[in-house]
């Protein structure tokens, strides 16, 4: 026969005379508790036994706010909800902030969660700032964690060491908290945020200085009008000068000319392609981008000088005035194109003006040092660093990649003050290859 219980034999359940002499009856009827718990807090099971034992009124000692935390009308879903804002000290209106936040203070579990309105470019990640949790009581002696009843419009809170002013609640929870004998104090105003007033206001960064511009949008084409001593004519040797309309494309840097010369109007004399940069035999080779090509510069097109002397329209003539200045070479005499293009043509800008600076106005932490502030001529950025412990030397890095579209090529130059940001730079002293480029700029060409 086999050892283990079958449990077919519902007979083989029934307790033994043993078990019963030592357990006595059948353990299956249990005593009934005479307390219940219910959202936390403790009731009488049976109505007869509430003189024995008192209805409790809350866990926490200090509320004398009336009867039971939780009780029929305050269902477990219901939530108290506050408005307040916090205040962050600073020095300017850049650090001082008003952030405005909404309270919900959860009654079946007494948690707490804190959410910050959406506000456009404010720098800070607003949303939930924590959801559901109990936060501890400044005094925790007898009352570990904030209670509802801590809660009131006009008072502040503590919210894990960051302090919330209470402006108003809503209805729900004014009922509730004077129904459980709790005056609530009248509505306050939110003050407004000086981030908020200065972006409706007027403008928060420091005036424009008088050489700055607003920015004009490269346009698509460029126009000009460049001339060419043609000495290689069949006019018995005589120099002639001939003039065109030059069309810079600025999507692929591709040059077309239409020759203007009397007699020869409107005849095309270089479909659209793009030219060659002159470079050393042991350069390779590049082509002229439409940057390198502006009123005052020589190109040369397939071995041919050509002297870019004005803007034949005037949208090229406003952008080149914005990144360049002025460089309207109209009037230019003849002796230009007899002298040809300089030994010594910097064809194009180089792609780094570097330059040695100081801070004017320096706060105290800044005063005396010198600084390296590099234009990049291409992407019209400027970055701007320490200078290390030798001249010239970069250290860390001050401001990184500022668009500095604003500004012309022509104003960065030793002597001048530029402004950005809040912060002020003298250019003291170029570098020894800007400083050839600066004075190749000075030359009877360019005058």
């Amino acid at each position: 026969m086999s050892s283990f219980r079958s449990y077919e034999d519902p007979a083989q359940d029934i307790p033994t005379e043993d078990i019963l002499e030592q357990f006595g009856s059948d353990p299956a009827p249990r005593r009934r508790h005479q307390l219940k718990y219910k959202n936390g807090e403790c009731f009488v099971a049976e109505e007869d036994l509430v003189q024995n034992y008192p209805k409790q009124r809350s866990f926490h000692h200090s509320c004398n706010a009336g009867p039971l935390l939780h009780e029929a009308e305050a269902a477990n879903s219901a939530v108290l909800s506050f408005d307040a804002y916090a205040e962050e000290d600073g020095i300017d209106e850049e650090i001082h902030r008003i952030r405005i936040f909404k309270i919900n203070y959860h009654l079946n579990d007494d948690t707490v969660t804190v959410n910050e309105p959406f506000v456009d470019n404010t720098g800070y990640l607003h949303g939930r700032i924590f959801r559901r949790q109990k936060v501890p009581a400044p005094n925790r002696i007898g009352k570990p964690y904030i209670h509802w009843s801590d809660l009131n419009v006009g008072s502040d809170v503590n919210l894990f060491q960051t302090i919330c002013r209470i402006t108003s609640c809503d209805g729900f929870t004014r009922n509730f908290l004077e129904e459980h004998g709790i005056k609530v104090n009248e509505d306050e105003e939110l003050p407004e945020d000086p981030w908020l007033v200065g972006r409706r206001g007027a403008p928060r960064t420091a005036p424009k200085l008088p050489d700055q511009r607003e920015f004009i949008n490269r346009p698509p084409m460029l126009v000009y009008r460049c001339c060419w001593l043609d000495h290689m004519n069949d006019f018995h040797g005589c120099r002639m000068k001939r003039i065109f309309k030059m069309f810079v494309y600025c999507t692929d840097h591709t040059v077309a000319l239409i020759e203007e010369t009397k007699e020869f109007e409107g005849q095309l004399f270089l479909k659209r392609i793009a030219i060659p940069f002159p470079t050393q035999p042991e350069m390779p080779r590049r082509d002229y981008r439409w940057w390198d090509i502006r009123p005052g510069v020589w190109v040369d097109v397939f071995c041919r000088p050509m002297f870019v002397y004005e803007c034949a329209n005037d949208e090229t003539k406003s952008f080149i005035r914005q990144q360049f200045g002025e460089t309207d070479f109209a009037n230019y005499s003849s002796q230009i194109l007899e002298d040809g293009p300089p030994p010594t043509q910097f064809f194009n800008s180089p792609a780094i003006l570097k330059f040695r600076c100081t801070m004017v106005d320096a706060p105290s932490v800044l005063y005396g040092l010198h600084f390296i502030l590099e234009y990049d001529v291409n992407r019209r950025l400027v970055n701007i660093s320490e200078e290390g412990r030798k001249t010239w030397t970069e250290g860390r890095v001050f401001l990184k990649d500022v668009d500095a579209s604003t500004f012309s090529e022509n104003q960065f130059a030793p002597g001048r003050i530029l402004q950005f940001f809040k912060w002020r730079f003298n250019l003291v002293q170029s570098s020894l290859e800007t400083d050839k480029y600066l004075r190749w700029k000075q030359t009877p060409s360019h005058k």
